[in-house]
Formats: structure tokens, sequence, C-alpha cells
């Protein structure tokens, strides 16, 4: 918390005072040692309270070159042309390089406080990019020797674009730090501008994050040091004398060259004895550094406060969103994967406190974190189903590591792996660790092994000779995948031959190298321990966060805790709680059984309802039916009496005024015989249009337009009147009522019969289409005499139409002006013809 008040005060103070001037160091009380290489050669002055000048500049490295302006001069470490490219440009301590232990600096030559804290810094500027570079590395400051126990550090830039620092006592490397350069942003490495490099170490030891990696451009409106990373370093650097150097190493042995010089100009490179504030530095003028100081003199920073903090939890390797505190987090019914990522707070020394933990409700037994990078092993069963999981962390350093995966030996690990009982594949996963940890793993001759057959290697291709591009970074072994936020980070290294690497520099990325096979074989009855081996070689530094993974949760209510145990006789304990619940599925739940009880009896009742609705719909169809049956039949009854039986009278008067007449009047007898044949034919014609109306077959759209034609053409035969028929030639196949299509072409019929009475010589048209919503539309139209509607006419002609459409739901409008014509439209939604209902 003060660290975060002291960067809020920084930016009050730079907003009232603007933008620092940036100016060389002046030497206070913790400045070990300053160079400002201003010197035309050497000697170069050392300005610290401990001063070395600085008495070799050597194979090229040349003085006087255009510094940061205000800077006096700064020195280059490109080689020349004719230079020493092999070894490169160097300035030293002594005026002459040598092997062995001659070129020691002379004592005394402190590089810490007495509490072990330092700060290493100096300006930088590349003339070529990192990865560009022709060595292996780009020291930046280093204290290495040939002789191993002398070895301290080297500050420098890996060819990947990483900024490293790397504590070295004896043949160890006790953690470290390592961060990627930024790419993009205000601070993004180039070759135009000059960058601020500091590595800063608190004196705390194994505390987490107690290294810190900052990388700022210079320039105008900087107001603290840019940070790029975080390490821990598990002891204090060594006090030993060692080969001092800036801008390459020392450390040579014999003729081997390491090619490690700095491509670029290197200046104002100091060592303070002091963990510096971020705001302690050349780009933050005096006046500013003296008002932040008295602000942290007014409130000193309190200790922290022992604790822990959950940063994130996913769920299928997926991060959740985190409810507010107090709340559980609450996810779907299902197996679930969770993984937990928490740390302790800001400044806790986590090295002597045992973490455990326990997901509370799946079991009460307390498991370890795991830190660093780590190897799972998943059992699966049929379906590829989860039994059992193996997690095997890698911390540290390993046995003989020398500074670099290239130099250091691979070290045989073999590990018990208990396979259960019907284990069908395995999933590995090679990951590197949570976002902030950093370093190198390198994994080879990968062997899995029965240990009844320790011989026999169950996995194929562990020696990663197979697969794509194996003679690249980015190359992909025989069966395996890379995964993570930065794929880049999983690489093809090689070592003896090609191997599975992780190079992780990102502190907020990771990777992993998944790979899922076929067993092969069959586990023993109750499962079986297997043996497996791998050679490794690496330097992991793990950062605060901690990871604790749960397989296949099922649901139910639990509480992840976790808990730090300090050693006597000072214990200390701090702790983590946080709740979550897996929803239950819908028949599991309490509620479900008298839910479905009821939702069982509810369906019951109206399945019987249902049933009573079916049969009574089918006796409601039964009768609407019958009803139709009854009502065609007393239609064609009252049709049959009205106009059959009025024609057939007509036949029987007119035939007996022939049998009266033939005899005595034949000329009057000869009329009734042509009255008798024109009934006779009207007969014929009323009984076509009986037959048509009760023949089912003509039930439909398309039959009903066919005898309307017919109809409306036998009316007019032999008239004065030209008849025009536009009927839709597409008229679909509907099914109609037989009482719908009469009542529909008896009104066709008497509109026809109308225009043939009354309009005299004239066109006429009859047009039928079927419109949208199944509305069937008629109209009957003429150019002939026409008369007034307002006009009352004599007889029920028009009444009876209207009537007629009007009993089939429909309308019938009648247009006519004296003159010009008359129009009579008619329109009828087309019934639904009802089902016959099922036995």
């Amino acid at each position: 918390m003060w660290v975060l008040q002291v960067m809020v005060a920084v930016g009050m103070v730079a907003a009232v005072l603007g933008a620092p001037t940036i100016q060389p160091y002046e030497s206070d009380e913790h400045t070990l040692h300053l160079w400002h290489l201003d010197e035309a050669g050497p000697p170069f002055k050392d300005d610290g309270v401990s001063p070395s000048p600085l008495l070799g500049l050597l194979n090229g490295a040349r003085a006087s070159q255009p510094p940061y302006p205000g800077f006096g001069a700064a020195i280059s470490f490109q080689p020349l042309p004719e230079g020493d490219r092999e070894y490169g440009p160097i300035l030293l301590a002594k005026p002459e390089l040598d092997s062995g232990p001659k070129d020691n600096v002379d004592p005394p030559f402190p590089i810490m406080g007495h509490d072990g804290a330092f700060t290493i810094e100096a300006l930088v500027k590349f003339d070529v990019m990192p990865a560009d570079s022709p060595g292996l590395a780009l020291d930046i400051v280093s204290m290495d020797d040939e002789v191993t126990a002398n070895r301290v550090f080297i500050f420098r830039v890996e060819k990947p674009g990483f900024l490293c620092f790397l504590p070295i006592t004896g043949s160890d490397v006790r953690g470290g730090g390592l961060a990627t350069l930024p790419k993009d942003g205000p601070h993004a490495v180039n070759t135009t501008d000059w960058f601020h490099a500091a590595v800063v170490y608190d004196g705390r030891e194994s505390a987490v994050n107690n290294l810190k990696l900052y990388w700022t451009k210079l320039g105008e409106g900087n107001e603290t040091a840019n940070m790029i990373g975080q390490g821990t370093l598990t002891a204090d650097l060594g006090r030993q004398l060692a080969d001092f150097a800036i801008g390459n190493t020392g450390n040579r042995q014999g003729s081997n060259a390491p090619k490690e010089f700095f491509p670029g100009l290197i200046d104002e490179v100091r060592i303070s004895s002091i963990a510096r504030a971020p705001y302690d530095f050349c780009f933050v003028d005096e006046e500013e550094k003296n008002r932040l100081d008295e602000l942290l003199r007014r409130a000193p920073p309190q200790g922290p406060p022992l604790g822990m903090m959950l940063e994130q939890v996913q769920v299928g390797e997926q991060p959740a969103v985190l409810p507010p505190a107090g709340q559980p987090l609450v996810l779907g019914p299902g197996l679930h994967r969770l993984d937990f990522d928490f740390k302790f707070l800001p400044g806790v020394n986590a090295d002597p406190l045992a973490v455990r933990c326990r997901l509370e409700g799946l079991g009460d037994e307390w498991h370890p974190a795991a830190r660093g990078m780590t190897m799972e092993w998943r059992m699966l069963g049929a379906g590829d189903a989860l039994l059992t999981q193996r997690v095997f962390a890698t911390t540290g350093s390993s046995i003989g590591w020398q500074i670099d995966a290239l130099s250091s030996p691979m070290v045989q690990r073999t590990e018990p792996l208990f396979i259960p009982e019907g284990t069908r594949k395995v999933h590995v996963t090679i990951s590197s660790g949570t976002d902030d940890t950093t370093g190198i793993w390198v994994i080879d001759d990968l062997a899995l092994a029965r240990s009844s057959a320790p011989q026999t290697n169950l996995w194929e291709d562990g020696g990663f000779q197979q697969g794509e591009r194996m003679n690249q970074l980015g190359g992909v072994p025989l069966h395996w995948q890379r995964h993570g936020t930065e794929p880049a980070i999983a690489r093809v290294m090689q070592m003896r031959g090609p191997s599975l690497g992780l190079v992780d520099a990102e502190q907020k990325r990771y990777a992993q190298w998944t790979s899922t096979r076929e067993l092969g074989v069959k586990p023993a009855a109750g499962g079986e321990t297997f043996l497996l081996s791998w050679k490794e070689a690496f330097n992991v530094i793990p950062g605060a966060s901690l990871r604790a993974s749960y397989l296949n949760v099922p649901p139910g209510e639990y509480a992840f805790q976790a808990i730090a145990v300090g050693s006597e006789p000072q214990p200390a304990t701090a702790s983590l709680a946080f709740p979550i619940k897996i929803e239950r599925p819908i028949w599991e739940r309490e509620w479900f059984a008298p839910l479905a009880v009821a939702a069982g009896v509810l369906a019951t009742a109206l399945l019987f309802f249902a049933a009573y609705r079916r049969r009574a719909r089918h006796r409601l169809s039964a009768i609407k039916l019958q009803h139709a049956v009854e009502r065609d039949r007393a239609r064609i009854a009252r049709d049959m009496h009205d106009d059959l039986g009025t024609r057939v009278t007509v036949l029987n008067l007119a035939a007996s005024f022939v049998r009266r007449a033939i005899d005595g009047d034949p000329e009057r007898a000869r009329q009734q015989v042509v009255r008798l044949e024109s009934a006779a034919r009207d007969l014929v014609t009323a009984m076509d249009g009986l037959v048509w109306a009760v023949n089912p077959s003509n039930d439909t759209l398309d039959h009903l337009a066919t005898h309307l034609s017919a109809v409306a053409q036998e009316i007019f035969r032999d008239s004065p009147v030209r008849l025009r028929i536009d009927i839709a030639d597409n008229l679909p196949p509907v099914t109609l009522r037989s009482d719908f299509r009469h009542h529909f072409a008896l009104g066709v019929k008497e509109a026809l019969h109308n225009i043939l009475k009354h309009a005299g010589p004239c066109e006429a048209t009859f047009m039928l289409r079927l419109l949208d919503h199944g509305v069937l539309f008629a109209e009957i139209s003429d150019n002939g005499l026409g008369f007034d509607p307002s006009i009352p006419q004599e007889g029920n002609g028009l009444t009876n139409l209207a009537a007629r459409f009007a009993e089939l739901g429909g309308t019938c409008v009648i247009e006519s002006t004296p003159g010009e014509g008359t129009r009579a439209i008619f329109r009828c939604q087309l019934p639904k013809v009802p089902a016959l209902p099922k036995a």
C-alpha cells in the first residue's frame, strides 16, 4: 500500500513541477560505485564511496562516443571489423584480460549493502537489435570468474529479447529475474533511443518477488522507472571477489570465447548499497526526489500484513468472473476442473512458510500448493473420464546449472506414477506455471515403463526425434501441441538433439505442451505403479502466485482453503477461504421430487381431459356432418320442389294444351309444341345443374370455375351480348362444401341472367380470382343500359342476391349508372371442410 501511496505522490509532484530534467548522477552515501565514463581513455574514475577505477578498455571498445544529451561521453562495445570479434570489446577493472584468478578486482569492491540489498543500473543504446547480435548474449554488467567458487552475478540482455539477472554462487544459480523487453508502447526496444536498465534487490532472502527489473526509455515525462518484471533471489549474492566487467564478461576459459559483448553504447554505470525506489533514478530531478523522500520520512512504510489473496479461479482452464466479497462463485451443473491461483500479500517473506490447501467438501486432506513449472499427468478411463492425476513441480535450478541450458548438464529424474485399473489413455501437460513464473525448463528422454519391465519404454518418441521442423524453435514434436496465452514460450530446444523446452520471460502470460496417448497396456487389477523418468535442465523462478487444482469436482457446496504455517519458535499463520457452489442437476434438487409428482398427476389429468375432449370433438364432428347432410338434403328437396316441380307443371300444362288444340286449332297446337320443347330443354338444364350440385366429385374450386364458365357461355349463346371470361389458370384444387358452391353458382347465374334480361346489346365480363387469405372473388360487369340504384326496382332479385351471399358469410356489391352499365362484385371466405370423424 505504501508503494502505491508513493506512486500517487510522485504523480502529484510531477503535475506541479512539470517533466523532470535528465542529468548525470551525483554520488550519495549509498553509491558504492559510479562510473560516468566521460574520460577519453582509462582509467575511468569511480565516484562511489568505495572507488575502483576501471583500467582496461580492450578489444576495440571505444571511449568518447556520443552519449545521451547532457551526459558527457559514452563507451561503444560494437566491435570494429579489425577488432577481436570472437571475444568482443570489454571494459575491465584490470588493465589486461586473463584466464584464471589474476584478473580479480582489488579489494575492497562492495556490490551490496550490509543487508544484501543492491541496485545495478546503466544507460544503454543498441546498435543492432538483440536478436541480430553476433554474440550469444549482451552483457551489461557482470562479476563472473573462471574459478567456480568466485562467480557472483551477470546482468545482461538475452538474444530472444529478455532482460536477465543471474545470481551465481559456485556452480548454482539461486533464483534470479527474467523479463521480456517491451516490444510496443512508450518503452519499446529499438536502435534509436537510449534506455535505462536496472535490477533492484531488497535484501529479503527468499521473499517472493524480492528482485525487480526495470527498463525505461530516456525522455521527458518519465516520473518513475518502468518495471517489466520481478524475480526472486533465494539467497544474497556472494561477497567474494570476481572478474568485474562492463559490456562483456571477464570469464574466459583459455581460448574459449563466450561472445557476450554488448553491441552498442553503455554509459552512467552505478552500483548502490540499497534497493533504490523507482523514482530514485537519473530521469527524475533532485527536487522531486527530495520531496518524495520527505513524504516517506513522514509516513514510513509499515511491515506487510501476513495474509493471502485469491487472484483468479479458472473453470475448465477459462478464467471465471469472481463474485463480490463474501459471496460464492456459482457454477452450472456437471463435473468441473477448478484451478485456484492465489498469493501472499505484497512484501511477505514466504520462504519459511509451508503452504497447504484443500477443497472443503471434497475431502479433508491438505495438499501442498504447486509453485514453479509443472508436469501434470492425467489418467483417463472409458469416455475420457478422469480417474486420477499427478503433478510434478519444478522450482529453483537443476544440479550443475551453468547460466544457460546449453552449457548445463541434463539430470536424470525418476518418479513413481500410480495408474488405476481401467486407464486407457494418459494426458500430459507440461506448463510454464502461473503467469508470473519465469525461467527455463528443458526435458528430454521421456520414458514410461512398468516397474516389472523398466527397460521397455511405453512412451513413443520420448527422445523427440520425430515431428515437424524439429531443427527449429517453432517445431512441433510428434503427438504434441502448444497451448496457452503465449504459445511461443513452448519451444523445441537443440541440446544434444531436439528437446522439449519452456523459455518463459513473460510475467503476464504462460504456455503449455500437451499430449494425449493410448496407454497401450492394461494395468493390473486394483491399479499399478509405473516408473516415469526424464532428463532435465532448469532454472525456474517462481512468482508470487501459487496454484491448487481439482479435477472432476461434482455438484455441491465447497470452500477452497489455503493456509501457510511458519516454524517454531514463532509460528505464524496466514489463511484464505473462498466459497464455491456447483449447482446440482434439476433431478437432484430438493423440490424436484414433489414437483415431479405434481407434474405427473397434472399430466395424467391432462391426458384424461385430452381424451375427453377428443371424444367430444368426435361427437361434435359427427353431429356437424349429420347437420350438413341434412341441410344438403333439405336444399335438394327445396330445389326439386321449387324449380323442377314448376318446370314439370309447365310441361304438363303445355301437353294438355296440345292435346285439346291439336284437332280444333292446329296453329295454336304448334305454338304449344314449341313451348313444350323449350320447357323440356330448361328442365334438362336444371337437372344438369342439380346433378352437378349434388355430385361430390365437383366439390373443388377448379370444378366450380369450369362449371361457371360453361354456364356463362350457355346463357349468352344466340344473344346480342358479347361475353369475355377471365378466370385465373392457377386456381388450386381447394375442397368446397357442396352447399357453398351451389349457392355461389346460383348467385353468379342470377347476375348473368340479369345482364341478359336488362342490359340490352352490350359487352359483358365474368372474372373469377382467389385472393389472399382464401377469399373467393367474382366480378360480373357489362357496359349496357344500366339503372339508377337509388330508384326502387320491381321485384326482389337484387335483395335475394344480397341475401344469398350474406348466407355464405360474404358480401355482394352492385354498382350501376344509367347508360354506362352495371357491375356486381362478390366476395366470400372459403369455408373449411370438416374432416370425417375417425372411428
